[in-house]
């Protein structure tokens, strides 16, 4: 299932993409400011005449721009020319920021909720793969010791089958192997399942109980579904974060069945409270980015003989996001922020990250705390002290 350490790590990705994609866009608006400023090859004077004017205002603009972006307008005059280039850049700079956080806001959580249509999708395989071992034996033309449709009478991957609602959401989510994808279906049952010897003494009984037909599903799942390199390559192909995502369809699939009857088969939810966990999803990357200056404020408090942009990116954005957990969430407990963030930086940072996380935001949140910034309430107040 979707636990916080994925949210945590998912608004993390998001905000450095978000970051990323700010940059970007404060380079457009003096790519802008630049187009403004071209020779005019209509008039009668050549370029070279006209550049060192336009050269003039070109760099009279992007000053101005910078002023505007800083808040820091000063009193000089300069031409209109420069002045509305300048204005209307960032305008456009403004624009693109507030579209590409709406767009990437939504594309986070979309990615996230996305993550159950790969849990339905794997669901489907096994079923898949019950329809390749009775389309094999059928394909033989001669008797075989392999009675591979005996697979296809698996009670609990029938059950699977019938499952309203995984049918049902099959259906909403527009879900399905493909039949340019059988291939790769086919490939795995032959040249992977079929040969397996705990497949092969599966098929040699002739009438199975609900247990030996769970075993053999969930022995298929974890050995074959979840870790064979036709599968891997078919999901990573499609998701750029399926190292990550994996343990989440593995806990899903996984717990899918464990059952002791074919009635407590059921789908498994995205997480136990979704609507509770997109909230804290959503409100930490949004309270990390509008609270950016005054979290960078106190970062720079703690390391005086460093400037802001000596600090690694990561670092910076770890730093703000466990600063934006420790006092807008008040029931996580003040431990567990600083543990999910140590973890986070000596992921996705740099060797002595952790370290310098751990240091900091420990000496922030006790700052914090005295202060009353920091206030904890029910489960946050546990383990504080």
């Amino acid at each position: 299932m979707v636990n916080r350490r994925l949210l945590r790590t998912k608004a993390f990705q998001t905000v450095y993409a978000f970051r990323t994609s700010e940059r970007a866009n404060y380079q457009l608006a003096f790519d802008y400011i630049a187009e403004q400023f071209l020779p005019n090859l209509d008039l009668m004077i050549p370029k070279e005449e006209q550049m060192p004017k336009l050269e003039g205002l070109r760099k009279l603009a992007d000053l101005h721009f910078e002023e505007l972006f800083k808040g820091e307008v000063s009193e000089e005059d300069i031409p209109a020319d420069a002045k509305n280039a300048a204005k209307r850049a960032l305008a456009l700079y403004r624009d693109a920021v507030k579209r590409d956080r709406a767009r990437i806001t939504h594309k986070m959580v979309e990615e996230v909720e996305g993550l159950y249509d790969d849990y339905l999708k794997l669901l489907l395989l096994l079923v898949e793969i019950t329809d390749v071992s009775v389309w094999d034996e059928q394909r033989r033309l001669l008797e075989s010791e392999h009675k591979t449709s005996r697979f296809g009478q698996n009670q609990v991957i029938r059950a699977l089958r019938n499952l309203p609602t995984l049918e049902t959401e099959v259906i909403r989510r527009n879900l399905k192997w493909t039949d340019d994808d059988q291939n790769l279906i086919r490939k795995l049952f032959l040249d992977a399942i079929l040969p397996d010897n705990q497949f092969q003494s599966y098929l040699r009984t002739t009438k199975h109980t609900f247990e030996e037909d769970l075993a053999i599903v969930v022995y298929i799942l974890k050995t074959f579904i979840l870790k064979h390199h036709l599968v891997v390559e078919y999901f990573e192909e499609k998701d750029l974060n399926w190292g990550e995502n994996k343990d989440v369809l593995k806990s899903l699939t996984t717990k899918t069945f464990k059952i002791n009857s074919l009635e407590e088969l059921e789908l498994q939810p995205l997480a136990l409270n979704w609507d509770e966990d997109k909230y804290y999803f959503v409100d930490l990357f949004n309270q990390t980015l509008e609270n950016d200056d005054e979290y960078e404020n106190m970062v720079m408090e703690q390391t005086k003989n460093w400037e802001a942009d000596r600090l690694a990116m990561t670092d910076m954005i770890i730093l703000k996001m466990g600063l934006a957990e420790l006092i807008h969430f008040s029931s996580i407990p003040v431990k567990v922020s600083i543990n999910e963030y140590i973890e986070l930086a000596k992921n996705y940072s740099t060797p002595k990250s952790g370290q310098f996380v751990n240091g900091l935001l420990d000496v922030l949140s006790q700052k914090l705390q005295e202060e009353q910034i920091i206030r904890k309430s029910g489960r946050g107040l546990i383990d504080n002290k």
